[in-house]
Formats: C-alpha cells, structure tokens, sequence
C-alpha cells in the first residue's frame, strides 16, 4: 500500500468517527450550558441571600422597616424562589443528561466491541480473499497450461484424422486390390480344377481302355473265365459294391458338392459311421460342424460343437455314433454328444521336459 492510501484510510475513519460521536454534541452542548446556568443561578443566589442577609441585619438595625423593604424583601424572596425551583429543575435535567450518557456509553460500549467484532471478521474475509486471490491465480495458469494442452489435442487429433483417412484410402485401395487378387484367385482356382478334372477323366478313360482290352484278351485266352460286371461308378461313389467283385482304386473324376463349412481353414472332415447322410468338420475357427448332407447337393447345419480353445485338428466318432472325439491345438481333447451337443469328457494333455 501507498502512502495516499494510508492517508486516505486514516481520513476514511476519521469520518466515520465523527458521524459515529457527532449525536453528542448537542447533548455535551446542552450540559455545558446547564452547568453555566447552574453556576450563574448559585451566584444569583448567593448574592440574593447575601442582599436578604443585609436588609435582615439593616432591619434589626434599624428597628423597623418600611413599606420599600418590605416589598423588596418580599420581591426578592419571590425571586430565590423562582431561582431555587430553576436550580432544582436544573438538577433533575441533570441527573436525567447523567442517566441518558450512561446509557449512550453503554451503547458506545457496545458498538465498539461490534466494530471489534466487524474489523476482526474483515481481517479474516481479507485473509480469505487473499488467499481466494492467490487460488485464482493458480487456477488461472493451470487453465492457460491445459488450453495450451488442449490446443496440442486438437493439432494432434487433427493430425491422427488425417492420418485415418489418409489410411482409410489405402485400405480401401488395398480391400480393392485383395478383392481382384481373390476373383483371380477363384478364377485360377477354377481353371485348375478344370484342369484337374479333364486329367481325372482322360486318366479314367485310359484306365477303363486297359482294362476293357485286358478283359478282352483274357475272354480270348480262356473261354472259362468268370466276367465281373461293369463297374458302377455311382455305387461306388454311396459305398455299396457287387459281391465278389474287386474294383481297385478309384480316382474321383467330378466334384459332387462343395460348401464352407468352417471359418478360416478346414483341417478334419469325418463321416458317421450310422448316420449316412452327417459329416463332421472342424478348422481353425476351434469349432466342431456337424452337417447333414442330403441328395440334390443340399446340405443343412445340425449343430455347433463349441468349447475348443485352438484350432481343432482330427476328428473321429464312436462306433456307436452318439459321441464325438476331437482334438485341438491346445493340447487337450474333447468329446461331445451327438444328440444334446453338450461336452461330456475335456482331457488335457501336459507334455513335461526332462
């Protein structure tokens, strides 16, 4: 603080001390000048009493008194007495002042220790404030580091946005050129099993040549020999034979049906052992498919085989066909029932070093 404002705070209580005490200056007034009436009224009296003294002692003095005296004396008795009741009503206005300034320094008293009061609590909220003030320039600095912060977020959002779309573009790019590469691939694959198929047939075709010439050569040779019926490749391709008949080794030469069956790759297919139509798959996507294969190339999902924590790798059913034992990259082993789908039996395998 400077010196004006020292000035200016002395000045200010000054002020108000003045305002505060001014409403006894009329009384104080009014008192002093009682207190010289009193004493003007005790002289008068004196002297009155001083001039009654000697117009007594004239009296007897002189052994009479006239009419003059008389009307003097009386005069100035009528006078004491006036003085008298103007002193007396003097006291009691005093006495009344005296009550009215004790109880106006009662009340000073009390205004006092409120102004005590009043300055201890301004020291106080001055204190708080201070402190409030200090606070708020705390506060004030940390809001300019984090609107610096966040004006870093945003260039850095800024940045990470275009970088996303910047990335997104080369996914679609990439999504695009993975979609080409796959219809060529498909397209490829195609023409392979094309490919593949007229080499099954032509491989076919020669085999039956053969064996159509060694039969003849053998019906040449011995007029006793035993044909075996022409090979049906559709019965061959359901399991079912004619007796006595051995067929060899057949290459499939078409694709009769072709589905996904798993997510990702297929490493196990098993056929029921009683129920002709089921098959059951299971791949990387670690679960077990069991799919009922009809006639007219449909097929029909039965149910999901779940609980494998890895890729299931080898498949295999009981020789009744209600249950169904898979293995899994997670060294373990598991078997489900046919019929509810449910895990009966999870073994785990612990493979130990020594």
């Amino acid at each position: 603080m400077t010196e004006n404002d020292f000035r200016n705070i002395i000045l200010k209580r000054l002020t108000e001390r003045n305002v505060r005490e001014s409403k006894f200056e009329e009384m104080v007034y009014y008192t002093h000048r009682m207190l010289e009436r009193n004493y003007e009224l005790k002289s008068e009296n004196l002297a009155i009493t001083l001039e009654n003294e000697k117009l007594r002692k004239g009296i007897d003095a002189g052994g009479g008194i006239d009419l003059g005296s008389i009307a003097r004396i009386q005069s100035l008795e009528k006078k004491l007495l006036e003085k008298q009741e103007e002193l007396m009503d003097l006291h009691k206005r005093k006495s009344d002042h005296q009550s009215m300034i004790i109880d106006l320094n009662v009340k000073v008293s009390d205004l006092q220790k409120q102004i005590e009061h009043k300055n201890i609590s301004l020291n106080e909220q001055q204190k708080l404030n201070q402190m409030l003030k200090a606070e708020v320039n705390l506060l004030t600095v940390k809001v300019g580091k984090l609107e610096e912060l966040n004006s870093t977020l945003k260039d850095e959002h800024t940045a990470l946005h275009l970088l996303f779309g910047s990335l997104e573009e080369k996914l679609k790019k990439t999504q695009a050129e993975n979609a080409q590469l796959l219809e060529r691939l498909m397209k490829s694959k195609a023409k392979d099993a094309e490919k593949m198929n007229e080499e099954n047939e032509t491989f076919l075709r020669k085999k039956n040549d053969a064996m159509k010439r060694e039969l003849a050569e053998a019906m040449g040779s011995d007029s006793n020999t035993i044909l075996s019926p022409p090979i049906n490749e559709d019965a061959f391709f359901h399991g079912c034979s004619a007796p006595n008949v051995f067929f060899g080794d057949e290459i499939p030469n078409k694709v009769h049906m072709k589905f996904d069956s798993n997510d990702g790759e297929v490493n196990a297919v098993r056929w029921s052992p009683l129920m002709e139509r089921m098959i059951a798959t299971g791949g990387a996507d670690r679960k077990v498919k069991l799919w009922d294969v009809g006639k007219g190339n449909t097929y029909e999902l039965r149910g999901n085989l779940i609980g494998s924590n890895q890729a299931v790798t080898s498949l295999d059913f009981d020789s009744t066909g209600t249950l169904i034992l898979a293995s899994s990259n997670d060294y373990a082993s598991r078997v489900w029932g046919i019929n509810d789908h449910r895990l009966r039996v999870s073994i785990n395998i612990v493979i130990l070093s020594i």
